[in-house]
């Protein structure tokens, strides 16, 4: 038996560099053929952990970081393989310098498609809001995530991080200073997804513009107006103007000044003025908690009556149809009243010497 032990002790010594290269091999090949039942195994047991009541959530925590762990095990093997024969700092930084990268990979991949998780917005019915939040966080995270890695890196490389972020920051400082706009449209942008005055899809109107809004990014908002263009506007001005969000009126308003003829007795006036209100009461489409017909004011050429009221019809299209039946019966009821509508006018008289 120790003859036996001799002679195997004495074969690998004999032919050590060979095996070793052998076995490098053979572990490189079994993680590059096994690498996809690896990555499913161990993805498919943390998945089962941290996501226990969702089989949704586990399947895409899968698929976001089977490509990156797989091709983890790929360079793994490369490194084991190599390792085993040759010791060297160069191949050991190389691997963590991947491992780097690969990690960085994966989290981004992860938070590209399951952010919402993460921030808890999978239960919110508001599709528009979190669409926006999640890609002006996603973003953000990514820079972030790409700019560690960087640093990371160099840090492997050999270089003296502390000169380098010196560096960064007076350099970030100079940067700043003259990229005052961009940095103020970033944070008007985090105003306008955070404070939500607007969402994607709303119409809304700033003070230079009316539209819908389209897109919302870093640092524009794009907003497709009547004439179907698309205008981008920098954040920064959106933010510090008034914004009137027209998607979320409930009720639109009716404000009407008729115009009648100075020749139009009181007794028609108060004629026209009651069937108007009879009208707007007795319409189904008008809000009665505010319903006001008013003899104005004696203008210059007209009496004037105005009317005033609220409807429960909030889309444009719709309210705009709706305005144009309204105008349409106060018409037939002055009309009806035998009252004619006034138009500006000037008496000139000539004085006979």
């Amino acid at each position: 038996m120790d003859t036996l032990i001799n002679n195997i002790t004495l074969i690998f010594q004999q032919n050590e560099k060979l095996i070793k290269i052998a076995l490098g091999i053979i572990i490189f090949l079994l993680l590059l053929l096994f690498r996809k039942k690896l990555s499913s195994a161990i993805l498919k047991i943390t998945g089962a952990i941290i996501f226990r009541k969702s089989d949704e959530h586990k399947q895409s925590y899968i698929n976001a970081l089977m490509r990156p762990l797989s091709i983890f095990f790929v360079i793994l093997g490369a490194f084991i393989g190599l390792y085993i024969n040759i010791h060297s700092n160069v191949i050991v930084r190389s691997f963590k310098i991947a491992t780097i990268l690969i990690i960085s990979w994966a989290i981004v991949s992860y938070l590209s498609d399951n952010l919402y998780i993460l921030f808890k917005f999978g239960n919110s019915t508001d599709d528009k809001l979190n669409a926006t939040v999640i890609k002006f966080i996603s973003n953000i995270l990514k820079i972030v995530i790409i700019a560690i890695a960087m640093v990371m890196v160099i840090s492997e490389l050999g270089y003296n991080i502390n000169g380098l972020l010196t560096g960064i920051g007076v350099g970030g400082l100079a940067v700043s200073l003259a990229a005052q706009d961009a940095i103020s449209n970033l944070i008007s942008g985090f105003v306008i997804v955070f404070d939500k005055p607007f969402l994607v899809g709303d119409y809304i109107q700033t003070t230079s513009i009316q539209g819908t809004v389209v897109d919302i990014t870093m640092r524009s908002t794009k907003i497709k107006t009547l004439e179907d263009s698309v205008v981008t506007i920098p954040n920064s001005k959106i933010a510090d103007g008034e914004i009137i969000n027209l998607s979320k009126i409930d009720n639109r308003l009716i404000d009407i000044d008729l115009s009648l003829v100075y020749s139009t007795s009181t007794e028609k006036m108060r004629k026209c003025q009651s069937d108007i209100m009879d009208y707007l009461k007795s319409n189904e489409h008008i809000l009665n908690s505010v319903i006001r017909v008013n003899f104005k004011e004696l203008d210059d050429s007209s009496l004037n009556l105005n009317i005033f009221c609220y409807t429960d019809y909030a889309d444009l299209n719709e309210y705009l149809e709706f305005l144009s039946e309204v105008n349409y019966k106060l018409k037939d009821i002055v009309e009806g009243n035998d009252v004619e509508f006034a138009f500006p006018s000037t008496s000139v008289y000539l004085e006979k010497n």
